[in-house]
């Protein structure tokens, strides 16, 4: 930092996270000269910003030529290494003055080893983890919430759950109710289907590019924020402006009932007097009543350390119950090295884990590669290493957009649209002419707890989409034929 006070916007460091006096005081020294715009360092800088408080404590640490040397020996290229060593030793302090014997001997996989000597060669969050097993090897924390041992017996309490519904997941079915008093659907027949989404579980959704992944889930969301779930969208693809801007026209759109305002002119400036009108009144009702239930995260890059570290920030300190990563990459650094389908089941195994352990609802997206575009009907195989990552996964949507021969009754790749109706307690097929000129999506049911997938079935979900406004609609569902359309 010393070198490049940049760094200093790259961290969310405070002054309780140094030890020492002198740390804890040039941490706040550099501080103040960033927020006053200095990037840069240099003793005229110190003097010339600092009152005679700060520069007589200063000098009593060295002066320049204490900070000189610091920038003689230090590689600003190990900055993130010099961090997680500032962290760890922070932790072993902490540690040390909570009583814990850093010098006592622990036994680690049959060989006695010092606690010091071991979280020496780790990094912080290493550190960190390791503790946490080591206390949930005593039988203690939340692995007691993963793991349930219990006699099989069908006894009444079990019947009655099921009969009230309790083991089913939160539905996304609807989002609450618009202007005129109607239900503001989402997706009731997929929610049907797959019984709701299940806390402790991860769920993906896979589709290629620009086939509005993020746009999809955007509904969801409201669905889950109506059910009373608080959502936490860790994002590497767009930015914050974007995900508001989706929020805001679906609003108007499924709510409102306004259609006279897209994303693209909201996010232009293009608002008349009316649509400002149109919302504001989002504006108010967002804050009666989903205001502090939704938080979005950017990250640079796909570093699953960090999107786990915020992941168990939010659910620890401000009870985030529900979690989305958007969208599911490689990590930068697994690009040369490690087989990238690899990278993908590894984190998802540990986005799944981290759902587990803090009884999260998980969500991501993942973008399937371009060489598998024109295969028609999508199943697990499109994805990397698909076997495992099945395995990992509660639920396992594929999407992907419709062709025009699809909707062709005439065509040999015409995928037969229909529409159930229920007659008397019984549903019936009802074929369905879906409008050309629309754009439609189809959604494949992968993986389900209910074990009716696509596959399966041969049916999969016909979604109207409407990216202007951020909406997708369950329109009906279809048969898409089997093999390649180029």
């Amino acid at each position: 930092m010393f070198k490049d006070m940049l760094l200093l916007d790259d961290l969310e460091l405070k002054k309780e996270d140094f030890i020492t006096n002198d740390g804890r005081f040039y941490f706040g020294l550099l501080t103040q000269l960033r927020k006053k715009g200095f990037y840069s360092l240099d003793e005229i800088t110190i003097l010339s910003n600092m009152n005679d408080e700060v520069i007589e404590r200063y000098e009593t640490c060295g002066g320049w030529e204490s900070i000189q040397h610091q920038i003689d020996i230090i590689n600003d290229n190990n900055f993130d290494t010099y961090i997680d060593i500032l962290y760890r030793e922070n932790i072993m302090l902490h540690m040390y003055d909570d009583g814990i014997d850093l010098l006592h001997f622990v036994d680690v996989n049959g060989k006695k080893v010092i606690l010091l000597k071991l979280f020496r060669k780790m990094s912080a969050d290493s550190v960190q983890d390791w503790w946490d097993a080591r206390i949930a090897s005593y039988g203690t924390g939340y692995s007691s919430k993963i793991i349930e041992e219990e006699e099989i017996d069908f006894d009444d309490e079990f019947i009655d759950s099921c009969e009230e519904g309790l083991e089913n997941g939160v539905p996304f079915d609807i989002a609450g109710y618009d202007v005129n008093g109607e239900e503001i659907n989402c997706f009731p027949f997929l929610t049907r289907q797959t019984m709701g989404l299940l806390e402790g579980t991860l769920t993906m959704l896979a589709g290629f590019s620009s086939a509005g992944k993020s746009t999809w889930f955007v509904t969801v969301i409201m669905a889950l924020l109506f059910h009373g779930k608080k959502v936490l969208i860790i994002s590497n693809e767009e930015r914050v402006k974007k995900f508001k801007a989706k929020f805001m026209v679906w609003i108007l759109g499924k709510r409102n009932r306004y259609f006279k305002l897209s994303k693209s002119k909201f996010l232009s400036g293009d608002i008349n007097e009316e649509s400002r009108k149109q919302l504001a009144d989002v504006q108010k009702f967002w804050r009666e009543n989903y205001k502090g239930k939704l938080k979005f995260i950017s990250i640079a890059d796909a570093d699953m350390s960090v999107v786990k570290k915020k992941i168990r920030e939010n659910a620890l300190r401000y009870g985030y119950d529900t979690v989305l990563y958007d969208t599911f990459k490689i990590q930068e650094k697994d690009f040369s090295g490690q087989r990238q389908d690899l990278a993908l089941v590894r984190d998802s195994r540990e986005l799944d884990k981290i759902g587990k352990k803090y009884n999260l609802i998980m969500l991501a997206s993942v973008q399937l590669a371009e060489y598998m575009r024109g295969k028609l009907f999508l199943d697990s195989s499109v994805l990397s290493n698909s076997k495992q990552i099945k395995e990992i996964l509660e639920g396992l949507f594929l999407m992907r957009t419709v062709y025009d021969e699809e909707l062709d009754e005439k065509s040999k790749y015409y995928c037969q649209p229909f529409r159930l109706k229920k007659i008397e307690d019984k549903w019936i097929e009802e074929e369905y002419k879906p409008d050309r000129n629309a754009v439609w999506r189809i959604l494949f049911v992968e993986k389900t707890r209910n074990g009716r997938n696509s596959s399966d079935t041969g049916c999969a979900y016909l979604l109207k989409y409407d990216g202007d406004h951020c909406i997708f609609r369950e329109v009906a569902q279809c048969r898409p034929k089997h093999g390649e359309i180029r």
